[in-house]
């Protein structure tokens, strides 16, 4: 499994990588993945049962990726591909994302004729829009490269079904399934001593503080509840990014200091007693594939607010597990919050529906269709053998 994020480097592609390892080597298989490195070891054997290969300089900050740092892993990757195969000897290769990890697989495909899967996650596919020009740029720049990748894939899929729309959008002419992320329920769960009332109502949101996650729309909401004299909730942030400074210049302008906890950046194993302390959960995006960190807030049984995009829409129940707002929409998200803050009993059976609905994204049930992708591109890899020998 080749994915320049993993746990503690970056967000929901490395938890999603990180989660289908472990059910795999479940499954009886062998799985090494190749990441990016986040200290000074080349190697360990994870406790869930696969190996972790590190690959290129160690990465200084984990919470934000820049352009050139997945071209440097690109380069790396490749000029480590001799190596990289003649020690772990893989059968096949699954790329997640289709930049900058789909460039090793079209490579090793091309050099050692070993197959390759790809997971589009979001805003790797061209046409994912997440209000950042930079982003259009770089697809501008490197779409026949991502055309070359998906040509030689032997399968391609995507997070969602919104998503798997975007993909075809940008190149109609391959079968893109639908394979969604997941949550693992050993981690992800409810508090079991929860309470509903009146009370301190605890808000989080947990995101990186980038453009595409709305941090600055949550912020704006929260003023509009201080002018509305709603003041019976506090909201954890937990994340870093380059928003950092912008976030806080609006909580001063708001002067809700008082209201705001922001904790940074935390590491995955750090994060379910967080969503079990909260709630409500909150993640205002522009844009989405399938949002990890949502799935985990429904594991652990909170109601959820979030934008009126593609993305939420095969995860999130309007009025069943929680409730939307236009994205941007500040007075939106704080109607939202507010109602949700003053009905218990709507946060309690939104609680209870979430905590239902979360149950459909199971690993065991996800790791079993794509192992159905590596079967069948093994497959047709020996009935292509056998073809040439005739």
């Amino acid at each position: 499994m080749v994915n320049y994020e993993f746990p503690p480097i970056g967000g929901g592609g490395g938890t999603t990588t990180r989660f289908v390892a472990k059910y795999m080597a479940r499954l009886g298989l062998n799985v090494t993945v190749v990441t990016a490195k986040p200290g000074p070891v080349d190697a360990i054997e994870h406790p869930d049962g696969f190996k972790i290969n590190y690959v290129g300089p160690t990465k200084n900050k984990l919470s934000g990726t820049h352009i050139p740092e997945l071209a440097r892993y690109a380069l790396t990757l490749i000029y480590y591909s001799k190596n990289i195969v003649k020690t772990i000897k893989p059968d096949i290769l699954h790329c997640f994302f289709t930049l900058p990890s789909g460039s090793f697989g079209l490579y090793c495909k091309k050099i050692y004729g070993i197959p390759y899967v790809v997971s589009t996650l979001g805003a790797d596919v061209p046409g994912f829009n997440i209000g950042d020009w930079r982003l259009d740029v770089y697809h501008r720049l490197t779409k026949f490269i991502s055309r070359s990748i998906w040509n030689n894939a032997s399968a391609i899929v995507a997070n969602s079904n919104s998503l798997r729309e975007t993909c075809l959008q940008f190149d109609s002419k391959h079968d893109i399934g639908v394979i969604t992320n997941g949550v693992d329920t050993e981690l992800f769960y409810p508090n079991p001593n929860k309470t509903y009332s009146h009370e301190i109502v605890q808000l989080l949101f947990i995101s990186r503080l980038m453009p595409q996650k709305g941090v600055d729309t949550l912020i704006k909401a929260c003023g509009i509840l201080k002018q509305r004299g709603v003041n019976n909730y506090r909201l954890t942030i937990v994340g870093d990014g380059h928003l950092k400074d912008l976030m806080y210049s609006l909580i001063d302008k708001y002067e809700i200091r008082d209201k705001i906890n922001h904790i940074g950046w935390r590491d995955l194993e750090d994060l379910p007693p967080i969503y079990r302390s909260a709630d409500i959960f909150i993640l205002p995006s522009v844009m989405e594939g399938m949002s990890s960190v949502t799935l985990q807030a429904m594991a652990s049984g909170l109601p959820i607010v979030a934008s009126r995009v593609k993305g939420f829409e095969d995860i999130l129940e309007e009025n069943g597990n929680g409730l939307t707002a236009e994205y941007k929409d500040a007075e939106g998200f704080a109607n939202a919050v507010e109602k949700l803050i003053k009905s218990p009993e709507l946060r309690e059976k939104m609680s209870k529906s979430s905590l239902e609905k979360s149950k459909q994204f199971s690993w065991e049930t996800i790791t079993k269709q794509y192992l159905g992708l590596y079967e069948k591109a093994l497959s047709k890899k020996l009935s292509q053998k056998e073809e040439a020998l005739v």
